[in-house]
């Protein structure tokens, strides 16, 4: 017991020699430590603070009239330009380019948004539908070399139907009449039979 008791005396005794020889590099480390905790506690915060002002610009979007542009390409460029980190910038950029695509009025602008999304979106269907439209898009300017290139980068399990189906519709205008319906049949096969975009499908393939 008393052994005990004085090899406990000197643990402590050195400990506190310790202590007192490396008093500023232990102050020093405390220190940093509060730093660095205040500071991700300050991080988190932001973060939390920005998705809530971007959820509230999203909102914004959504029930922004469709005939009104410039209100929409607004808050479309403030969720891009302040808001990247966040889901709502890159859905804002789809719906916006959704309502341009409505009217036909392709032009650099929605490519580039397009563009941005691949890079930038965080959720992995947002990134895949971006990637489909812009397929849709080289298709449209007969550059079926790049909507094939965009095809291949459609990853998304749910969107698989959406390659097949761009990938069908550049077999039909090369003129591979049997691989057009060997693809919308994949993309039939993967959608809902009830569903609207199986329909259209049906439609093309009918029509081949």
């Amino acid at each position: 017991m008393a052994q005990d008791i004085e090899n406990n005396s000197e643990q402590f005794e050195k400990i506190k020699e310790f202590v007192q020889r490396n008093k500023k590099l232990i102050i020093g480390l405390v220190v940093a430590l509060l730093i660095i905790l205040i500071g991700n506690d300050f991080y988190q915060s932001k973060q939390e603070q920005n998705t809530g002002e971007a959820s509230q610009l999203f909102q914004k979007l959504l029930i922004s009239k469709t005939t009104d542009i410039e209100n929409l390409k607004s808050i479309a460029d403030d969720l891009k330009d302040h808001y990247a980190k966040t889901p709502y910038a890159a859905r804002a950029q789809i719906i916006f380019v959704k309502t341009i695509l409505k009217n036909d009025a392709v032009d650099q602008d929605v490519k580039d948004r397009l563009h941005w999304v691949t890079q930038n979106a965080v959720e992995p269907s947002i990134k895949s539908l971006s990637v489909y439209y812009l397929g849709l898009i080289s298709l449209s300017e007969d550059d079926l070399e790049g909507a094939k290139k965009f095809s291949e980068l459609i990853k998304t399990k749910g969107f698989v139907g959406f390659k097949f189906d761009l990938q069908g519709d550049i077999a039909k205008k090369e003129g591979d009449i049997d691989k057009a319906k060997e693809l919308y049949g994949k993309a039939i096969s993967s959608f809902s039979p009830q569903s609207d975009f199986s329909r259209v499908i049906e439609y093309k393939l009918q029509n081949l």
